[in-house]
């Protein structure tokens, strides 16, 4: 088994990796470290990565409006080159953008026609904008009350955080999001070979 410690931006965030684990078998979570936003993952981002020579990290931020694309914030962030045990990923624009490349089963969770969902999830500015307007086209009560504002002063409803929690546990298809969004790609490509080399490891000893 593979050890790894979380490091993510919120809870949506956090329910993926565990899935990305799930889906590879050989990975557990060890240690999780929730920093409520991206500030503090730039802020440590060094430290992690200097950590990642003793065990692996297994980082996840948004890109969001800040960067151009993925390398520029990478480059940006890191002073140093990264260890092979930092797994740094950046999802483009946001991690819902992953959710909503399952556009098949992203439709029939939140009751809406897939029609309604971009063909290419990674070309929008505002991934959770887009789940919010979705999500006020729900045919379920329920999918509208928990994912919809209440009001203006909060960005998302009550229960995004278990609504998604549901989502991406039992009816998130990795394989088939990756086919449309390249920043989940590239990621589960990267632990793909990291999974290949610690099994190689392993038949060696």
């Amino acid at each position: 088994m593979i050890y790894c410690t979380s490091v993510y931006e919120d809870e949506v965030t956090h329910q993926v990796m565990l899935k990305i684990y799930e889906f590879f078998g050989c990975f557990s979570e060890y240690r999780e470290i929730p920093c409520n936003g991206k500030g503090k993952i730039k802020k440590q981002i060094n430290a992690y990565n200097n950590a990642a020579q003793y065990g692996y990290y297994f980082v996840i931020t948004d890109l969001d409006d800040d960067y151009e694309c993925a390398p520029l914030l990478l480059n940006d962030w890191l002073q140093t080159q990264s260890s092979t045990q930092l797994l740094f990923r950046v999802a483009v624009h946001e991690v819902e953008s992953w959710l909503l490349a399952d556009r098949k089963n992203f439709a029939a969770f939140f009751s809406i026609s897939p029609d309604l969902i971009p063909l290419e999830p990674d070309k929008e500015k505002d991934p959770k904008r887009i789940v919010i307007s979705l999500a006020r086209k729900s045919r379920k009560k329920i999918i509208r009350e928990a994912i919809v504002p209440i009001c203006d002063f909060v960005s998302n409803g009550p229960g995004y955080n278990i609504q998604f929690q549901n989502f991406i546990q039992k009816y998130w298809d990795i394989n088939s999001a990756r086919k449309n969004s390249p920043s989940l790609d590239r990621a589960i490509k990267l632990i793909d070979k990291i999974a290949n080399q610690e099994k190689a490891k392993m038949r060696k000893s």
